[in-house]
């Protein structure tokens, strides 16, 4: 294929995009390049547009395409770079990651080699875009997933259809792309998540550089391109860059806007206007070059300065990152990405003797250092930042955030079955509930949903978390299973002074399903802390270790939530729980667990040794073993009378 400097250009365009998104950088009350993340979207247009050429002039040239031959080449050109960084990150990680978090980084370096880090991402629970810059230092890799994934799949798909169909090929991508952005763009509003991560919903993309390709190689001849067309291509990316701000919204109809702008450049193979020459210049071309390892490089070492906390704060330790991001870019790609794409400097069987022993060890020190990692730290931070809500999965998917299909744990007639009904706090003790209730022969179904508590009808205020779809498919699998047991909680943060309706539609769901035999265990608001208490461990074990655990002795560092607060907080919803009253009704007090135990008007965080919770609301291992220790006493009651 002939060399295009613009396409260098481009991917320059497209890697600075996503750097200057994930440096988080202020300006006003706005990151700047906050749609930067789009950039990953112009690599798949890229990607399609090469990947095609490639595939669609060595089937013509030759009359045959050696997949072997093609998959050989994706390996060299995208699997010693990321060993590379892989091995080097680990190595920072070690050190720098508290367990919970290494060992989701472990997680996150086996289904890296693999290339099907979006796969585990989605079914981690980890969605994109949460925080601009992620914990997870390696979740940027989920694109290369989904790139491989393409490479595997679309050379077995584009030979058979193009021998098959000719020229006419291209109605069927233009069919697939049809349907790839409509989907995507109607299950966005739902599954966000997968509709981010899935190569289903980013095909479009991909085939749509195709397609671009498909009609430059059936041109007869050259003709002149519009230059003012790419013009436009550029101010449309550097638009979305600029404005965009929600990696939630994408893959959908906005997306177009990037990838139409792309189409546009890479479409324009004249050289002959500004915006082309600015592309095509040679500070370009060169970050171009090593945008794969500048790509690879820059996550990690500015996720990894985040958890760390040099960065915080500090715009000059930023830059300074980023630096040393593109030096080991341009390190890796002279003396790497050139080196192993070149078949006369690593034959194959190098090739294989080089990637396979570091691929073993990778592997090997996945299984052996989370547990060798977890004895730098004491007991208390052990559980720091464990997403317990995310714990519950039935067929490798959060049992937390499903909408309709939930999860069902036992389905025998014969058996008792339990509910478990609220919101992502409720999620946090699903796990250990789960666990109780399978060893007791119980059938148990979660329905928990991000700020979604039990109310059948939602307020006059739009609630996107807890819309009426999801109200009516719990009501629904509730009333397959007869006189059933329910357990319930409000969750008091979701219950403003203004929203005594809210409170009104619990309390009514509640008598409703008591009249219908239903048994309800009423769960009482569980105290929320108002900040997040990993962070505030971590910090003050960071400042100074010897004088957290002195203070912890003496009881002078706990972090609590003022009792009386508590009370004032939750009062209204405590009076109205206190009114009810009936023979199937069966209640639990989580704040006697947490309040007034160890020091009088404090609800405590934490003890010497566990955390309570994970942040400000969600309970840890340890706080959703203190209330399930109380549900499994009454539920054993319940059952056994």
């Amino acid at each position: 294929m002939p060399y295009r400097k613009n396409i260098d250009g481009l991917r320059a365009i497209a890697v600075l995009g996503v750097i200057f998104y994930h440096s988080e950088i202020l300006i006003g009350n706005k990151f700047f390049l906050s749609g930067g993340f789009l950039g990953v979207d112009v690599f798949f247009v890229i990607s399609g547009y090469l990947i095609t050429s490639i595939i669609y002039q060595e089937n013509k040239n030759k009359k045959t395409f050696s997949f072997l031959n093609f998959y050989e080449r994706r390996i060299r050109r995208l699997l010693p770079a990321l060993l590379v960084v892989l091995s080097f990150s680990l190595f920072f990680a070690y050190f720098l990651l508290l367990p919970v978090q290494f060992k989701a980084y472990i997680n996150s370096v086996i289904s890296s080699i693999f290339f099907y880090s979006n796969i585990y991402f989605h079914y981690s629970g980890q969605a994109y875009g949460e925080a601009i810059l992620s914990s997870k230092p390696l979740l940027h890799t989920w694109s290369l997933a989904v790139e491989e994934q393409f490479y595997i799949l679309y050379p077995i798909f584009f030979i058979f259809f193009i021998n098959f169909l000719k020229d006419k090929i291209k109605y069927l991508f233009y069919l697939i792309i049809l349907t790839s952005v409509l989907f995507a763009s109607i299950i966005n509003e739902n599954h966000a998540s997968f509709n981010f991560y899935m190569i289903i919903t980013r095909a479009w993309e991909l085939l749509i550089g195709g397609l671009i390709a498909l009609k430059h190689i059936n041109k007869k001849k050259k003709i002149k391109e519009n230059k003012y067309l790419s013009s436009i291509g550029l101010l449309l990316i550097l638009f979305s860059f600029y404005f965009f701000d929600d990696p939630h919204k994408h893959p959908t109809y906005f997306t177009l806007i990037p990838v139409i702008g792309c189409c546009l450049i890479i479409n324009d193979r004249n050289n002959n206007n500004f915006f082309m020459k600015i592309l095509s210049n040679k500070i370009m071309v060169n970050i171009g070059l090593i945008s794969y390892s500048l790509y690879l490089w820059h996550h990690p070492i500015l996720s990894l300065g985040k958890i760390s906390g040099i960065t915080e704060n500090n715009l000059l330790i930023k830059i300074l990152l980023i630096l040393i991001s593109f030096l080991l870019s341009i390190f890796t790609y002279q003396y790497v990405e050139k080196k192993f794409r070149n078949k006369k400097t690593i034959s194959n069987s190098n090739l294989k003797l080089t990637l396979i022993p570091i691929i073993c060890c990778l592997i090997f020190l996945s299984i052996f250092l989370p547990q060798k990692q977890k004895k730098l730290y004491p007991e208390i931070l052990i559980d720091l930042y464990d997403q317990t809500w995310f714990a519950t999965k039935q067929l490798n998917k959060p049992c937390f955030q499903r909408k309709t299909f939930f999860c069902t744990f036992g389905n025998d007639p014969k058996n008792e079955t339990v509910f478990l009904v609220g919101d992502s706090v409720m999620a946090s003790i699903q796990e250990e509930l789960k666990n109780n209730l399978v060893n007791r022969k119980i059938n148990f179904i979660p329905m928990t949903n991000a700020g979604c508590d039990f109310f059948e009808k939602i307020n006059s205020k739009k609630n996107k978390f807890c819309n009426p779809k999801i109200q009516k498919a719990r009501n629904m699998k509730i009333q397959e299973y007869k006189k059933s047991t329910i357990i319930l909680h409000l969750n008091y943060k979701n219950i403003s002074k203004n929203h005594d309706e809210d409170l009104s539609n619990f309390i009514n769901n509640i008598n409703k399903y008591l009249n219908l035999d239903y048994k309800i265990i009423l769960m009482y608001p569980i105290p929320q802390w108002p900040n997040n208490v990993s962070k505030l461990i971590e910090k003050q074990f960071d400042e100074n270790e010897t004088l957290f655990f002195e203070r912890l002795k003496k009881n002078k560092n706990y972090i609590y939530l003022d009792y009386d607060k508590y009370i004032m907080s939750t009062k209204k919803i405590f009076d109205k729980f206190d009114e009810l009253k009936h023979q199937n009704l069966f209640k639990i007090y989580p704040h006697k667990k947490f309040c007034n135990k160890e020091i009088t008007n404090r609800c405590l965080a934490h003890s010497s040794d566990h955390i309570f919770v994970i942040d400000g609301s969600h309970l840890s291992q340890k706080g959703s073993k203190i209330i399930n220790a109380d549900l499994i006493k009454l539920l054993d009651k319940i059952y056994l009378n």
